[in-house]
Parts: structure tokens; C-alpha cells; sequence
């Protein structure tokens, strides 16, 4: 099994996390205004046919991330197409779309504190495209403590590229955010997006060791 064969059913059989739906954000986020560069990426996507997930992640997603990466450089890394290893006996493993970390200028991943997953055939309500996008928090929770880092909460979101939804790891729960993200008001999703990163930045990664 990887993160893409999860169901929820197995999310909780294995790991005991169950699923519910909330509002995640306060509606008085701060909004970001978008760069010239990134409005001009997205309105040159426009002509082209994005018929795939390859199309629609390089015309789409990634300029968002990487306007998101570049205010934040001296905090994140972006991680595209890295593969997670986390626990193979429990099948957390797997290729993750595009990861944010703590980990500045880092060629090796650190620290996951955002998952971005790809929405299967273009659906971020279907059950598999969210329940692949769970079980990379779960991944991304297993990794941080097997490198002595402890991140709570842990974020992610699922995207069709035009829409986004935002999922949260906390303790034993997971839930999917009630409210949808369009990029046609970016400037509320890049205020989610920046929301996230400044809440899981504020502090130093540090080792968080056993007391003996």
C-alpha cells in the first residue's frame, strides 16, 4: 500500500485518525495581493488546453507555490514530486505532488508541514483524491518524528487547480475544511496558504526528545 491506495476506513483501521468536516479559517485571514508575475502565469495558462494533471500542475499549482516558496524563502522549501518515506510497514510511502517544509535552502526534505495533493481526474470532493491527501499527514506526522521533530498541526490540501480544499492532522482527527478555495479570489487562497506557513514557522525546528 502508498499514500494513494488510503481509503478512510483504512486511515482509521490502522492509525485510529477519523475524519470530520469544519470551517478551518477564521473569515478575517489577512488576503495577499498576488504578484504581476503570478496573475500573468495564470492568465497565459488560459490558452493553453490543460486536458491533464501534468498540464494543470505546471500551469496552475506550481506558480501558486512558488509565489508562496518565494515570500517566504528564508522560512520553506517546495518539494515537487518528492517521494516521502515515512513508515513502509504501514504503507506510508509514496510520490507527495508538492511539499512545503522547514527547511530553507534545503536539497534534502525536512520538517513537511504543508502536502499539496493533485485531485484525482480533477475532483477534490472525490473520496480517494481527499483520502490520498489524508494519508500524507499522516505520512508527513510519521516522518517529522522519526526525525525527532514535532509539528502539530499538520496541513494539506487537495486541488483540481482551479479549486482548493484544506485538510488539518490534529492528534486523532482529521478534518476537511466546509469552505472551497478559488483561484479566481486568490487573494483569499494565497492568505490560507501564508496563514499556514506563518503558524507552523514562528518557531525553530528543535529535536523534541524523550524524557528518560
Amino acid at each position: 500500500m502508498a499514500y494513494k491506495d488510503f481509503k478512510f476506513t483504512d486511515i482509521l483501521k490502522e492509525f485510529g485518525i477519523r475524519q470530520t468536516t469544519a470551517k478551518l479559517f477564521k473569515t478575517n485571514l489577512k488576503n495577499i495581493t498576488p504578484s504581476e508575475h503570478l496573475l500573468r502565469s495564470l492568465e497565459m495558462a488560459k490558452e493553453f488546453p490543460l486536458t491533464t494533471e501534468k498540464a494543470i500542475s505546471e500551469a496552475l499549482v506550481f506558480p501558486i507555490l512558488q509565489e508562496i516558496k518565494l515570500n517566504n524563502r528564508k522560512t520553506i522549501e517546495l518539494f515537487s514530486g518528492e517521494r516521502m518515506v515515512a513508515d513502509k510497514s504501514k504503507g506510508l510511502t509514496g510520490e507527495c505532488d508538492f511539499l512545503f517544509a522547514k527547511a530553507p535552502g534545503s536539497k534534502e526534505l525536512i520538517a513537511p508541514i504543508i502536502s499539496i495533493t493533485e485531485a484525482k481526474r480533477g475532483d477534490i470532493d472525490n473520496p480517494n483524491s481527499l483520502a490520498q491527501a489524508a494519508a500524507q499527514l499522516v505520512g508527513a506526522r510519521f516522518f517529522n518524528r522519526k526525525n525527532e521533530v514535532e509539528i502539530d498541526p499538520i496541513y494539506g490540501a487537495c486541488t483540481s487547480g482551479h479549486e482548493w480544499v484544506f485538510l488539518k492532522l490534529e492528534e486523532k482527527t482529521i478534518t476537511i475544511d466546509k469552505n472551497r478555495y478559488s483561484i479566481l479570489q486568490l487573494n483569499g487562497l494565497l492568505g490560507v496558504l501564508q496563514y499556514i506557513i506563518d503558524l507552523n514557522t514562528q518557531k525553530q525546528i528543535e529535536p523534541n526528545f524523550a524524557a528518560n
